[in-house]
Protein backbone atom coordinates (compact mmCIF):
# COMPACT_ATOMS: atom_id res chain seq x y z
CA UNK A 1 0.00 0.00 0.00
CA UNK A 2 1.74 3.46 -1.16
CA UNK A 3 1.32 5.97 1.61
CA UNK A 4 2.16 9.58 0.86
CA UNK A 5 5.68 10.27 2.03
CA UNK A 6 5.69 14.29 2.29
CA UNK A 7 3.69 17.30 2.41
CA UNK A 8 3.64 17.97 -0.78
CA UNK A 9 2.24 14.71 -1.68
CA UNK A 10 -0.54 15.02 1.33
CA UNK A 11 -1.37 18.19 -0.13
CA UNK A 12 -1.94 16.02 -3.74
CA UNK A 13 -3.83 13.71 -1.65
CA UNK A 14 -6.28 16.54 -0.34
CA UNK A 15 -7.16 17.36 -4.10
CA UNK A 16 -7.71 13.66 -4.78
CA UNK A 17 -10.15 12.97 -1.75
CA UNK A 18 -12.42 15.83 -3.16
CA UNK A 19 -13.26 13.72 -6.12
CA UNK A 20 -13.60 10.34 -3.60
CA UNK A 21 -9.53 9.03 -3.29
CA UNK A 22 -11.00 5.54 -2.71
CA UNK A 23 -13.59 4.44 -4.96
CA UNK A 24 -16.50 1.50 -3.76
CA UNK A 25 -14.73 -2.06 -3.86
CA UNK A 26 -11.23 -0.50 -4.33
CA UNK A 27 -9.75 -0.57 -1.24
CA UNK A 28 -6.19 -1.24 -2.55
CA UNK A 29 -5.82 2.21 -3.94
CA UNK A 30 -3.31 4.96 -2.36
CA UNK A 31 -4.56 6.57 0.74
CA UNK A 32 -3.15 9.26 2.23
CA UNK A 33 -2.89 10.32 6.33
CA UNK A 34 -6.14 12.13 5.81
CA UNK A 35 -8.46 8.77 5.47
CA UNK A 36 -9.25 6.29 7.94
CA UNK A 37 -10.62 2.61 6.75
CA UNK A 38 -13.00 0.69 9.85
CA UNK A 39 -14.18 -2.20 9.68
CA UNK A 40 -17.59 -4.00 11.61
CA UNK A 41 -18.71 -7.41 10.96
CA UNK A 42 -22.32 -6.48 10.02
CA UNK A 43 -24.32 -3.66 8.14
CA UNK A 44 -26.28 -0.76 10.36
CA UNK A 45 -30.14 -1.00 10.74
CA UNK A 46 -30.20 2.55 9.74
CA UNK A 47 -28.76 6.20 11.33
CA UNK A 48 -31.67 6.91 13.56
CA UNK A 49 -30.16 8.97 16.72
CA UNK A 50 -33.36 8.20 18.66
CA UNK A 51 -33.79 4.69 17.63
CA UNK A 52 -31.55 2.14 16.13
CA UNK A 53 -31.57 -1.31 17.31
CA UNK A 54 -27.98 -2.63 17.08
CA UNK A 55 -24.10 -1.08 17.96
CA UNK A 56 -23.75 -1.38 14.33
CA UNK A 57 -25.84 1.46 13.41
CA UNK A 58 -24.71 3.52 16.57
CA UNK A 59 -21.19 3.13 15.48
CA UNK A 60 -21.89 5.49 12.99
CA UNK A 61 -24.63 7.62 14.56
CA UNK A 62 -21.62 9.12 16.88
CA UNK A 63 -19.75 10.41 14.54
CA UNK A 64 -22.44 12.30 12.62
CA UNK A 65 -24.79 13.38 16.16
CA UNK A 66 -24.13 14.39 19.10
CA UNK A 67 -25.54 14.91 22.98
CA UNK A 68 -24.52 17.76 25.00
CA UNK A 69 -21.68 16.65 26.84
CA UNK A 70 -19.31 13.61 25.85
CA UNK A 71 -18.64 11.22 28.36
CA UNK A 72 -15.26 8.65 29.13
CA UNK A 73 -14.22 6.49 32.07
CA UNK A 74 -10.96 7.58 33.19
CA UNK A 75 -9.28 5.69 35.85
CA UNK A 76 -12.72 4.11 36.74
CA UNK A 77 -13.78 7.69 37.53
CA UNK A 78 -16.58 8.99 34.81
CA UNK A 79 -15.58 12.51 33.22
CA UNK A 80 -17.11 14.95 31.25
CA UNK A 81 -16.31 17.29 28.58
CA UNK A 82 -18.14 19.57 25.87
CA UNK A 83 -19.93 18.54 23.04
CA UNK A 84 -22.67 20.46 21.88
CA UNK A 85 -22.37 22.03 24.94
CA UNK A 86 -19.87 24.52 26.18
CA UNK A 87 -20.81 24.28 29.76
CA UNK A 88 -23.43 23.09 32.13
CA UNK A 89 -24.53 23.57 35.38
CA UNK A 90 -25.69 21.33 38.17
CA UNK A 91 -28.11 23.25 41.21
CA UNK A 92 -27.56 22.51 44.36
CA UNK A 93 -30.53 20.76 44.41
CA UNK A 94 -29.04 18.01 42.06
CA UNK A 95 -32.12 18.14 40.43
CA UNK A 96 -31.65 21.34 38.13
CA UNK A 97 -29.40 20.94 35.26
CA UNK A 98 -28.71 23.97 33.34
CA UNK A 99 -26.74 23.19 29.35
CA UNK A 100 -25.11 26.25 27.55
CA UNK A 101 -24.38 25.30 23.69
CA UNK A 102 -21.40 26.57 22.37
CA UNK A 103 -22.16 29.59 20.48
CA UNK A 104 -20.83 28.13 17.00
CA UNK A 105 -22.63 24.69 17.22
CA UNK A 106 -24.08 24.37 14.02
CA UNK A 107 -25.75 22.06 11.92
CA UNK A 108 -24.34 20.47 8.52
CA UNK A 109 -26.21 22.98 6.98
CA UNK A 110 -25.51 25.72 8.66
CA UNK A 111 -28.14 26.29 10.61
CA UNK A 112 -27.65 27.07 14.63
CA UNK A 113 -27.90 24.06 17.00
CA UNK A 114 -30.63 25.77 19.43
CA UNK A 115 -32.29 25.51 22.62
CA UNK A 116 -35.51 24.83 20.80
CA UNK A 117 -33.71 21.51 18.89
CA UNK A 118 -32.52 19.69 22.67
CA UNK A 119 -36.22 20.97 23.42
CA UNK A 120 -37.68 19.10 20.13
CA UNK A 121 -35.82 16.11 20.79
CA UNK A 122 -36.92 15.65 24.33
CA UNK A 123 -40.25 15.96 23.38
CA UNK A 124 -39.98 13.52 20.48
CA UNK A 125 -38.90 11.17 22.57
CA UNK A 126 -40.87 11.40 24.96
CA UNK A 127 -43.97 10.74 23.23
CA UNK A 128 -45.65 8.15 23.57
CA UNK A 129 -46.49 7.85 19.12
CA UNK A 130 -42.44 8.05 19.01
CA UNK A 131 -40.47 4.10 18.14
CA UNK A 132 -37.37 4.72 20.14
CA UNK A 133 -34.86 3.13 22.58
CA UNK A 134 -33.68 6.56 24.34
CA UNK A 135 -37.11 6.46 26.91
CA UNK A 136 -34.94 4.76 29.49
CA UNK A 137 -32.26 7.02 29.30
CA UNK A 138 -34.58 10.43 30.12
CA UNK A 139 -36.90 8.82 32.42
CA UNK A 140 -35.62 10.65 35.66
CA UNK A 141 -36.93 14.26 33.92
CA UNK A 142 -39.95 15.40 35.96
CA UNK A 143 -43.35 14.70 34.04
CA UNK A 144 -42.23 11.31 32.45
CA UNK A 145 -42.84 7.75 33.58
CA UNK A 146 -40.64 5.16 33.77
CA UNK A 147 -40.32 4.13 30.46
CA UNK A 148 -39.46 7.85 29.48
CA UNK A 149 -43.02 8.60 28.48
CA UNK A 150 -45.43 11.76 28.92
CA UNK A 151 -48.56 10.82 30.30
CA UNK A 152 -51.94 11.96 28.65
CA UNK A 153 -51.64 16.09 29.58
CA UNK A 154 -48.28 15.78 30.84
CA UNK A 155 -45.45 18.74 31.25
CA UNK A 156 -42.12 18.16 30.70
CA UNK A 157 -39.38 19.43 33.22
CA UNK A 158 -37.77 21.29 30.46
CA UNK A 159 -37.36 25.13 29.97
CA UNK A 160 -35.81 27.05 27.15
CA UNK A 161 -33.66 30.10 28.81
CA UNK A 162 -32.53 31.42 25.48
CA UNK A 163 -31.77 30.32 21.98
CA UNK A 164 -27.93 28.47 23.34
CA UNK A 165 -29.64 27.84 26.82
CA UNK A 166 -31.67 25.11 28.31
CA UNK A 167 -32.98 23.66 31.84
CA UNK A 168 -33.61 20.14 32.24
CA UNK A 169 -35.26 19.35 36.00
CA UNK A 170 -34.98 16.02 37.74
CA UNK A 171 -38.48 13.86 39.35
CA UNK A 172 -36.31 13.67 42.55
CA UNK A 173 -32.81 14.45 43.10
CA UNK A 174 -30.36 12.31 40.98
CA UNK A 175 -26.66 11.30 41.02
CA UNK A 176 -25.61 14.07 38.61
CA UNK A 177 -22.72 11.38 37.37
CA UNK A 178 -25.85 9.34 36.36
CA UNK A 179 -27.76 12.40 34.65
CA UNK A 180 -24.56 13.79 32.88
CA UNK A 181 -24.01 10.16 31.24
CA UNK A 182 -27.77 9.48 30.29
CA UNK A 183 -28.95 12.62 29.29
CA UNK A 184 -26.28 14.43 28.61
CA UNK A 185 -24.24 11.83 26.64
CA UNK A 186 -26.64 8.90 25.64
CA UNK A 187 -29.49 11.41 23.84
CA UNK A 188 -28.25 12.27 20.38
CA UNK A 189 -30.02 15.76 19.53
CA UNK A 190 -32.10 15.94 16.47
CA UNK A 191 -32.47 19.14 14.04
CA UNK A 192 -36.00 20.29 14.28
CA UNK A 193 -35.84 22.57 11.62
CA UNK A 194 -35.88 19.19 9.29
CA UNK A 195 -37.91 16.34 11.27
CA UNK A 196 -40.01 18.89 13.19
CA UNK A 197 -43.06 18.54 11.14
CA UNK A 198 -42.63 14.64 10.90
CA UNK A 199 -45.37 13.21 12.84
CA UNK A 200 -43.91 10.61 15.65
CA UNK A 201 -45.17 7.69 14.55
CA UNK A 202 -43.54 7.82 11.49
CA UNK A 203 -39.96 9.25 12.29
CA UNK A 204 -38.51 5.76 12.64
CA UNK A 205 -39.53 5.04 8.93
CA UNK A 206 -38.55 8.12 7.56
CA UNK A 207 -36.15 8.58 4.85
CA UNK A 208 -33.83 10.96 7.35
CA UNK A 209 -32.56 7.68 9.24
CA UNK A 210 -31.46 5.94 5.86
CA UNK A 211 -29.72 9.31 4.73
CA UNK A 212 -28.55 11.84 7.65
CA UNK A 213 -27.29 14.23 5.80
CA UNK A 214 -27.53 16.90 8.46
CA UNK A 215 -26.29 16.33 11.71
CA UNK A 216 -24.18 18.03 14.16
CA UNK A 217 -21.06 16.10 14.58
CA UNK A 218 -17.40 15.88 13.86
CA UNK A 219 -18.24 14.25 10.85
CA UNK A 220 -20.65 14.70 7.85
CA UNK A 221 -22.34 11.71 6.44
CA UNK A 222 -21.81 11.32 2.12
CA UNK A 223 -23.35 8.42 1.24
CA UNK A 224 -23.92 4.58 2.53
CA UNK A 225 -23.55 1.47 0.13
CA UNK A 226 -26.03 -0.98 1.34
CA UNK A 227 -24.00 -4.34 2.95
CA UNK A 228 -20.57 -2.51 1.66
CA UNK A 229 -19.79 0.72 3.39
CA UNK A 230 -20.39 3.76 4.95
CA UNK A 231 -19.10 7.02 3.74
CA UNK A 232 -17.97 9.92 5.99
CA UNK A 233 -16.34 13.66 5.47
CA UNK A 234 -14.39 16.16 7.81
CA UNK A 235 -17.00 18.82 9.25
CA UNK A 236 -15.10 21.60 8.67
CA UNK A 237 -17.31 23.71 10.95
CA UNK A 238 -17.03 21.50 13.76
CA UNK A 239 -17.35 23.70 16.64
CA UNK A 240 -14.81 21.75 18.74
CA UNK A 241 -12.18 21.61 16.27
CA UNK A 242 -11.95 20.41 12.56
CA UNK A 243 -10.76 16.96 12.77
CA UNK A 244 -7.49 15.32 12.07
CA UNK A 245 -9.18 13.01 9.53
CA UNK A 246 -10.56 13.84 6.11
CA UNK A 247 -12.61 10.93 5.05
CA UNK A 248 -13.76 8.07 7.23
CA UNK A 249 -14.78 4.55 5.42
CA UNK A 250 -16.70 2.09 7.90
CA UNK A 251 -16.15 -0.69 5.67
CA UNK A 252 -19.15 -3.99 6.33
CA UNK A 253 -16.05 -7.29 6.87
CA UNK A 254 -16.88 -10.34 8.32
CA UNK A 255 -14.85 -11.85 10.55
CA UNK A 256 -13.22 -14.63 8.47
CA UNK A 257 -11.99 -11.77 6.34
CA UNK A 258 -11.00 -9.25 8.27
CA UNK A 259 -7.41 -10.56 9.05
CA UNK A 260 -6.73 -10.17 5.50
CA UNK A 261 -7.97 -6.79 4.79
CA UNK A 262 -5.73 -5.82 8.07
CA UNK A 263 -2.47 -7.65 5.91
CA UNK A 264 -3.23 -5.80 2.53
CA UNK A 265 -3.62 -2.76 5.21
CA UNK A 266 -7.14 -2.29 3.08
CA UNK A 267 -8.39 -1.61 6.68
CA UNK A 268 -6.41 0.64 9.47
CA UNK A 269 -8.38 -0.46 12.56
CA UNK A 270 -11.18 -2.81 13.59
CA UNK A 271 -14.36 -1.38 14.99
CA UNK A 272 -14.01 -2.18 18.36
CA UNK A 273 -15.65 -4.08 20.80
CA UNK A 274 -18.48 -6.72 19.96
CA UNK A 275 -18.74 -4.64 16.56
CA UNK A 276 -15.43 -5.25 15.04
CA UNK A 277 -12.86 -7.03 16.95
CA UNK A 278 -10.23 -9.66 15.58
CA UNK A 279 -11.18 -13.11 16.34
CA UNK A 280 -9.69 -15.14 18.53
CA UNK A 281 -8.11 -17.64 16.58
CA UNK A 282 -6.43 -14.48 14.30
CA UNK A 283 -5.48 -12.96 17.20
CA UNK A 284 -1.81 -14.09 17.20
CA UNK A 285 -1.29 -13.96 13.92
CA UNK A 286 -2.40 -9.97 14.15
CA UNK A 287 -0.23 -9.59 17.09
CA UNK A 288 2.75 -10.44 14.16
CA UNK A 289 1.98 -7.85 11.92
CA UNK A 290 4.40 -5.44 11.81
CA UNK A 291 2.40 -2.66 10.80
CA UNK A 292 -0.34 -3.16 13.26
CA UNK A 293 -0.40 -2.37 17.26
CA UNK A 294 -2.73 -5.15 18.68
CA UNK A 295 -4.28 -3.95 21.63
CA UNK A 296 -6.44 -5.77 24.34
CA UNK A 297 -8.89 -4.10 27.52
CA UNK A 298 -11.23 -5.15 29.76
CA UNK A 299 -14.77 -4.41 28.22
CA UNK A 300 -18.12 -2.96 29.35
CA UNK A 301 -19.81 -5.95 27.79
CA UNK A 302 -21.18 -9.39 28.32
CA UNK A 303 -22.19 -12.43 26.26
CA UNK A 304 -25.41 -13.71 27.39
CA UNK A 305 -28.24 -15.95 26.90
CA UNK A 306 -31.91 -14.81 26.89
CA UNK A 307 -34.83 -17.71 28.78
CA UNK A 308 -38.32 -16.74 27.70
CA UNK A 309 -40.37 -16.32 30.61
CA UNK A 310 -43.14 -16.15 28.46
CA UNK A 311 -42.99 -19.70 28.44
CA UNK A 312 -44.72 -21.39 31.02
CA UNK A 313 -42.10 -24.01 31.87
CA UNK A 314 -39.40 -21.59 31.95
CA UNK A 315 -40.52 -19.46 34.67
CA UNK A 316 -39.14 -21.65 37.23
CA UNK A 317 -35.91 -20.31 38.60
CA UNK A 318 -35.05 -23.92 39.61
CA UNK A 319 -35.25 -24.58 35.32
CA UNK A 320 -33.12 -21.63 34.78
CA UNK A 321 -30.36 -21.95 37.88
CA UNK A 322 -30.12 -26.10 36.00
CA UNK A 323 -29.07 -24.17 32.86
CA UNK A 324 -26.34 -22.11 34.27
CA UNK A 325 -25.05 -25.44 36.66
CA UNK A 326 -25.09 -26.81 33.12
CA UNK A 327 -23.14 -24.62 30.87
CA UNK A 328 -19.53 -24.72 31.06
CA UNK A 329 -18.90 -20.90 30.54
CA UNK A 330 -15.15 -21.61 31.12
CA UNK A 331 -15.06 -24.00 28.81
CA UNK A 332 -16.46 -21.52 26.29
CA UNK A 333 -13.93 -19.18 27.71
CA UNK A 334 -10.83 -21.18 27.56
CA UNK A 335 -11.65 -23.14 24.31
CA UNK A 336 -13.07 -20.09 21.85
CA UNK A 337 -11.71 -16.95 23.28
CA UNK A 338 -8.00 -18.40 24.78
CA UNK A 339 -9.03 -17.31 28.17
CA UNK A 340 -9.68 -13.66 27.32
CA UNK A 341 -12.98 -12.87 29.63
CA UNK A 342 -13.79 -13.12 33.46
CA UNK A 343 -16.60 -14.83 34.54
CA UNK A 344 -20.08 -13.34 36.09
CA UNK A 345 -23.05 -13.42 37.41
CA UNK A 346 -24.80 -10.03 36.49
CA UNK A 347 -25.31 -7.25 34.28
CA UNK A 348 -22.96 -4.94 35.75
CA UNK A 349 -19.38 -5.47 34.40
CA UNK A 350 -16.37 -6.45 36.69
CA UNK A 351 -14.59 -2.81 35.24
CA UNK A 352 -17.48 -0.80 36.78
CA UNK A 353 -17.46 1.18 39.88
CA UNK A 354 -20.51 -0.85 41.26
CA UNK A 355 -19.75 -3.70 40.38
CA UNK A 356 -20.75 -6.29 43.65
CA UNK A 357 -17.08 -8.59 44.04
CA UNK A 358 -19.27 -10.67 46.68
CA UNK A 359 -21.99 -12.07 43.61
CA UNK A 360 -19.85 -15.06 42.29
CA UNK A 361 -21.40 -17.06 39.35
CA UNK A 362 -23.35 -20.27 39.50
CA UNK A 363 -20.39 -23.48 39.49
CA UNK A 364 -20.50 -25.84 36.54
CA UNK A 365 -22.28 -28.91 37.86
CA UNK A 366 -24.22 -31.30 35.78
CA UNK A 367 -25.37 -33.46 38.23
CA UNK A 368 -26.63 -30.88 40.29
CA UNK A 369 -28.23 -29.28 37.22
CA UNK A 370 -30.42 -32.30 36.10
CA UNK A 371 -31.30 -32.77 39.89
CA UNK A 372 -32.37 -29.28 39.82
CA UNK A 373 -34.42 -29.82 37.04
CA UNK A 374 -36.05 -32.95 38.18
CA UNK A 375 -37.25 -30.92 41.72
CA UNK A 376 -38.97 -28.68 39.29
CA UNK A 377 -40.93 -31.12 36.92
CA UNK A 378 -39.22 -30.76 34.15
CA UNK A 379 -40.41 -32.57 31.31
CA UNK A 380 -37.35 -34.56 29.43
CA UNK A 381 -38.68 -35.09 26.53
CA UNK A 382 -39.61 -31.70 25.70
CA UNK A 383 -36.80 -29.87 23.01
CA UNK A 384 -36.29 -26.06 23.30
CA UNK A 385 -35.40 -23.51 20.81
CA UNK A 386 -31.79 -21.55 20.93
CA UNK A 387 -31.84 -18.86 18.42
CA UNK A 388 -28.24 -17.45 17.35
CA UNK A 389 -27.23 -14.24 15.12
CA UNK A 390 -24.62 -15.05 12.83
CA UNK A 391 -21.63 -12.46 12.15
CA UNK A 392 -20.01 -13.23 15.82
CA UNK A 393 -17.94 -16.62 15.19
CA UNK A 394 -16.59 -17.18 18.82
CA UNK A 395 -21.03 -16.66 19.84
CA UNK A 396 -21.92 -19.19 17.05
CA UNK A 397 -19.53 -21.73 18.42
CA UNK A 398 -20.26 -21.44 21.62
CA UNK A 399 -24.04 -22.33 20.82
CA UNK A 400 -23.22 -25.52 20.22
CA UNK A 401 -21.10 -25.85 23.61
CA UNK A 402 -23.97 -24.63 25.05
CA UNK A 403 -26.96 -27.46 23.04
CA UNK A 404 -23.99 -30.11 24.25
CA UNK A 405 -23.89 -28.93 28.24
CA UNK A 406 -27.35 -28.63 28.39
CA UNK A 407 -28.33 -32.15 26.57
CA UNK A 408 -25.80 -33.75 29.01
CA UNK A 409 -28.51 -32.38 31.89
CA UNK A 410 -31.50 -33.81 30.44
CA UNK A 411 -32.50 -30.79 28.21
CA UNK A 412 -32.42 -31.22 24.20
CA UNK A 413 -31.61 -28.36 22.13
CA UNK A 414 -32.32 -26.96 18.49
CA UNK A 415 -30.75 -24.43 17.35
CA UNK A 416 -32.02 -21.80 14.87
CA UNK A 417 -29.56 -19.27 13.08
CA UNK A 418 -30.11 -16.17 11.32
CA UNK A 419 -29.22 -12.61 10.34
CA UNK A 420 -28.85 -9.64 12.97
CA UNK A 421 -32.34 -7.94 11.89
CA UNK A 422 -34.03 -11.44 11.69
CA UNK A 423 -32.82 -12.43 15.15
CA UNK A 424 -33.96 -9.16 16.47
CA UNK A 425 -37.65 -9.22 15.10
CA UNK A 426 -37.57 -13.06 16.54
CA UNK A 427 -36.66 -11.96 20.63
CA UNK A 428 -39.47 -8.92 19.95
CA UNK A 429 -42.16 -11.21 18.61
CA UNK A 430 -41.33 -14.09 21.54
CA UNK A 431 -40.42 -16.59 19.05
CA UNK A 432 -37.68 -18.43 20.69
CA UNK A 433 -37.04 -20.02 24.37
CA UNK A 434 -33.73 -19.13 24.52
CA UNK A 435 -31.74 -16.89 22.55
CA UNK A 436 -27.98 -15.42 22.57
CA UNK A 437 -27.23 -11.78 22.62
CA UNK A 438 -24.30 -9.24 23.60
CA UNK A 439 -24.50 -6.01 25.27
CA UNK A 440 -22.39 -3.22 25.86
CA UNK A 441 -24.21 -0.67 28.33
CA UNK A 442 -23.14 2.61 29.87
CA UNK A 443 -20.81 2.87 33.30
CA UNK A 444 -24.20 3.98 35.29
CA UNK A 445 -25.90 1.20 36.81
CA UNK A 446 -29.16 1.14 35.79
CA UNK A 447 -30.21 -1.11 33.86
CA UNK A 448 -33.68 -0.18 33.71
CA UNK A 449 -33.88 -1.31 29.83
CA UNK A 450 -33.34 -4.19 30.14
CA UNK A 451 -34.39 -5.82 33.75
CA UNK A 452 -37.28 -3.76 34.82
CA UNK A 453 -40.79 -4.83 33.41
CA UNK A 454 -41.88 -3.02 30.27
CA UNK A 455 -38.19 -2.32 29.60
CA UNK A 456 -37.17 -1.66 25.95
CA UNK A 457 -34.79 -4.44 25.86
CA UNK A 458 -36.45 -7.04 28.13
CA UNK A 459 -36.64 -10.04 26.10
CA UNK A 460 -37.20 -12.19 28.35
CA UNK A 461 -39.99 -10.92 29.53
CA UNK A 462 -39.28 -11.44 32.80
CA UNK A 463 -41.31 -9.29 35.94
CA UNK A 464 -39.97 -9.61 39.31
CA UNK A 465 -41.60 -7.00 41.65
CA UNK A 466 -38.68 -6.75 43.67
CA UNK A 467 -36.21 -6.28 40.91
CA UNK A 468 -38.21 -3.09 39.69
CA UNK A 469 -38.39 -1.98 42.46
CA UNK A 470 -35.11 -2.00 43.50
CA UNK A 471 -33.93 -0.35 39.94
CA UNK A 472 -36.78 2.63 40.50
CA UNK A 473 -34.84 3.35 43.89
CA UNK A 474 -31.50 3.06 42.46
CA UNK A 475 -32.18 6.25 40.09
CA UNK A 476 -33.99 8.17 42.85
CA UNK A 477 -30.92 7.96 44.84
CA UNK A 478 -28.17 10.90 44.46
CA UNK A 479 -25.27 9.80 46.92
CA UNK A 480 -23.21 7.27 45.26
CA UNK A 481 -22.52 5.12 48.63
CA UNK A 482 -26.75 4.93 48.60
CA UNK A 483 -26.87 4.49 45.38
CA UNK A 484 -24.07 1.89 45.78
CA UNK A 485 -25.83 -0.64 48.33
CA UNK A 486 -29.05 -0.32 46.28
CA UNK A 487 -27.48 -2.07 43.31
CA UNK A 488 -25.53 -4.84 45.07
CA UNK A 489 -28.63 -6.08 46.44
CA UNK A 490 -29.91 -5.76 42.81
CA UNK A 491 -27.02 -7.95 41.93
CA UNK A 492 -27.33 -10.37 44.38
CA UNK A 493 -31.43 -10.59 43.88
CA UNK A 494 -30.27 -10.96 40.27
CA UNK A 495 -27.94 -13.69 40.71
CA UNK A 496 -31.45 -15.36 42.47
CA UNK A 497 -33.85 -14.87 40.13
CA UNK A 498 -31.74 -15.48 36.88
CA UNK A 499 -33.47 -13.32 34.32
CA UNK A 500 -30.67 -13.93 31.62
CA UNK A 501 -27.75 -16.23 32.42
CA UNK A 502 -24.80 -14.48 31.53
CA UNK A 503 -21.79 -16.23 29.44
CA UNK A 504 -18.85 -13.67 29.98
CA UNK A 505 -17.61 -10.79 30.16
CA UNK A 506 -15.03 -10.40 27.33
CA UNK A 507 -11.79 -8.65 27.08
CA UNK A 508 -11.75 -6.34 23.89
CA UNK A 509 -9.01 -7.39 20.90
CA UNK A 510 -8.36 -4.61 18.51
CA UNK A 511 -6.06 -3.91 15.68
CA UNK A 512 -5.00 -0.29 15.21
CA UNK A 513 -2.25 0.63 11.95
CA UNK A 514 0.66 2.11 13.36
CA UNK A 515 0.75 4.96 11.15
CA UNK A 516 -2.01 5.95 13.15
CA UNK A 517 -0.93 7.70 16.84
CA UNK A 518 -2.91 9.25 19.83
CA UNK A 519 -5.32 6.72 19.59
CA UNK A 520 -7.25 6.42 23.07
CA UNK A 521 -6.95 2.02 23.66
CA UNK A 522 -10.53 1.83 24.87
CA UNK A 523 -14.12 1.47 23.21
CA UNK A 524 -14.46 5.30 23.66
CA UNK A 525 -11.09 6.31 21.91
CA UNK A 526 -11.69 3.60 19.32
CA UNK A 527 -15.00 6.19 17.87
CA UNK A 528 -12.55 9.39 18.33
CA UNK A 529 -11.06 9.71 14.51
CA UNK A 530 -10.67 13.46 16.18
CA UNK A 531 -7.51 13.02 17.88
CA UNK A 532 -5.83 10.85 15.39
CA UNK A 533 -2.64 11.92 14.12
CA UNK A 534 0.36 9.97 12.06
CA UNK A 535 3.67 8.50 11.81
CA UNK A 536 5.88 10.44 8.97
CA UNK A 537 6.52 8.18 5.99
CA UNK A 538 4.49 4.68 7.91
CA UNK A 539 3.13 2.18 5.54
Amino acid sequence: MIRMRNRLAVAAAVLLIAGLLIPAGVWGAPKSELVVVSGMWSPPNNFSPIFTDSSYGYYCVRFMFQGMVEARLENNQMKFFPALAQKWEIGADNQTFTFTIHPKAAWHDGKPVTAEDVLFTLMTISDPRTQTNRGAEIATIAGLDERGKRPAGGQLGVRVIGPKQIEIKTRVPVDPTMFLERVGNNVYILPKHVLGDVPPDQLARHPFMLNPTVGSGPYKFVQYKTDQFIELVQNENYHNGVPNVRRVFVRIIPPTTMVAQLERQDMDLSAGFGIGEIPIEDWDRVKGMPHIRAVTFAGPGYQYMLVNFQKAYLQDKRVRRAMAHAINRQLIVNQLIKGEATLAEGPIPPRNPYYNKNVKPWPFDTARARQLLVEAGWDFNRTLLLRVPVGNTIRERSADIIRENLLAAGVKVDIQKSDFPTHIAALQQGNFDMALLGWAGPTDPDVSSQYRTGGQYNYSYHSVAQMDQLLDEGVKISDPAKRRAVYDKFQELFADELPIIVLYYQNARNAIAKRMTNVFDDAAGLYDFRTYTWVAGTQ
